[in-house]
């Protein structure tokens, strides 16, 4: 975040040219502004956001923070201990074939997380059930914060900002039923769809497959007697 809803509000009255308020009022523009960062956060999903839990023993179901959009890792640490355990994301239905009849089955640390929600939030379920207290560490797609202040940042990836201008001209225009515009609008999903492409691994380097851990008996890979 690098502009400031000032800056960005006036940039948008300069692209109108409308230097000064006279069609457009400055709540108009900043709640404009403020939907484009949502609108963006929504569907790019580039808002990375990192949150600790706290993790009771055989406590599966823990609440997701109110602005979550989508789940990206999760991670367990057992409590006093050095080790991380990563864990692998499962659908629901898919679930069936880890947990079977046994969906709360106790073990000494989770090894899957699935999601689970309601119209009041979302869920992270681990399973197993963990036996130790711990932290959860969970990396999750956030949505953007309104901005009310001019002084505080427009709450959007640094280097994107002009594509939610382009969202405010857009509403500001079709508000003013100019049919002008679906121009705006067409420069706007262009610049979304470039943001999804280019920013989605957040790296130009070659990624890797994994497969874990080896869980293969000792004597398949080691050198000690058969």
């Amino acid at each position: 975040m690098s502009v400031t809803l000032l800056t960005a509000r006036t940039e948008v009255r300069a692209l109108l040219n409308e230097s000064t308020a006279a069609f457009w009022t400055d709540s108009q523009l900043n709640s404009w502004l403020n939907q484009g960062c949502e609108d963006v956060a929504r569907r790019s999903q580039t808002l990375w956001q990192e949150v600790q839990l706290s993790v009771s023993p055989n406590t599966q179901l823990y609440n997701f923070p109110a602005d979550f959009l989508n789940a990206h890792r999760a991670e367990f640490s057992p409590l006093n201990s050095s080790q991380t355990y990563s864990l692998d994301y499962r659908a629901i239905n898919n679930m069936d074939e880890v947990w079977g009849i046994l969906h709360s089955l106790p073990a000494a640390w989770p090894q899957y997380f699935t999601i689970r929600g309601n119209n009041y939030g979302y869920f992270l379920m681990l399973y197993p059930s963990p036996g130790a207290a711990g932290t959860l560490t969970v990396y999750y797609y956030r949505q953007a914060v309104a901005q009310s202040s001019d002084s505080g940042y427009i709450d959007v990836l640094s280097g994107w900002e002009d594509m939610v201008y382009d969202y405010a001209i857009y509403k500001a225009l079709r508000a003013s039923r100019d049919v002008t515009w679906k121009d705006a609008y067409g420069l706007y999903e262009t610049n979304v769809l470039a943001q999804i492409d280019k920013s989605r691994n957040m790296t130009d380097l070659a990624d890797t497959m994994t497969t874990g851990n080896p869980q293969w008996p000792i004597y398949a890979y080691g050198d000690g007697p058969e």
